[in-house]
């Protein structure tokens, strides 16, 4: 576990000052575009996201390295990726074409942030709720779809530290035979930049690795999952992450 010294402190700090206050501002914004279409409203609450990424990569020294943009299609997919921090859930956006994230209802209730988040129209789920939630995500995910985004998520299901490895839950199989839609795997070593808790951002580069897309030959979730999960986990062993 990484001890963060008095400068990466102060640096993060700033960070989530600058973040905290742009969160009203793009609340108050939000509320003025939420009569516009979802994906045009979303194109400005994601600003958020853009910033995040200049005081990261300016201010803390976070850069980012990606390697096979060239597997990005041009037709909407279901971006799949391991999840070791809040920067994949944030930068993916400067990296992958306009998309929509599977998250936890329960963050859509932090003032100003979850706020803004609601009106960019994420797909939020209730675990506590069982199949009902999986049914929810398969609704949802089908109608932002239609309306053009891509869809991001991810099957672990948590954030994990580095060199975690955990069962994928087979939502994103699921979502994928539904909308008949490839899944584009993506691995990353973000965590050690960013580590899964905590306020602080480590200097350093981190490398997302995109593979190419998994296109589904049947309706075998079982299958589905443990292809995808294989692709990932083995791009994580070679990243070391």
């Amino acid at each position: 576990m990484q001890t963060p010294t008095l400068e990466i402190r102060i640096r993060s700090l700033i960070l989530w000052a600058i973040m905290c206050v742009y969160s009203i501002i793009i609340f108050i914004i939000g509320v003025f575009v939420y009569p516009l279409p979802a994906i045009k409203r979303h194109k400005v609450i994601i600003t958020w996201t853009w910033l995040f990424n200049f005081c990261a990569r300016n201010i803390c020294n976070v850069q980012y390295n990606v390697i096979g943009k060239e597997n990005i299609m041009k037709t909407p997919a279901i971006i799949a990726s391991n999840h070791q921090s809040m920067w994949e859930t944030l930068c993916f956006s400067q990296i992958f074409p306009q998309h929509v994230w599977i998250l936890k209802k329960s963050l859509l209730k932090i003032p100003f942030f979850g706020w803004a988040l609601k009106i960019s129209a994420p797909i939020g789920i209730d675990r506590s709720t069982g199949n009902n939630a999986m049914k929810e995500v398969l609704k949802e995910g089908l109608d932002r779809f239609k309306q053009g985004f891509w869809i991001m998520a991810f099957p672990e299901g948590t954030r994990i530290a580095p060199k975690t490895r955990k069962k994928y839950k087979s939502g994103t199989a699921r979502l994928a035979i539904l909308l008949d839609a490839p899944i584009l795997p993506v691995a990353h070593n973000a965590g050690y930049c960013y580590p899964k808790s905590g306020l602080w951002l480590y200097p350093g580069t981190i490398t997302v690795k995109i593979c190419p897309p998994i296109l589904r030959s049947s309706d075998d979730v079982t299958l589905l999952t443990a292809e995808l999960e294989s692709c990932i986990n083995s791009e994580l062993d070679k990243l070391g992450a």
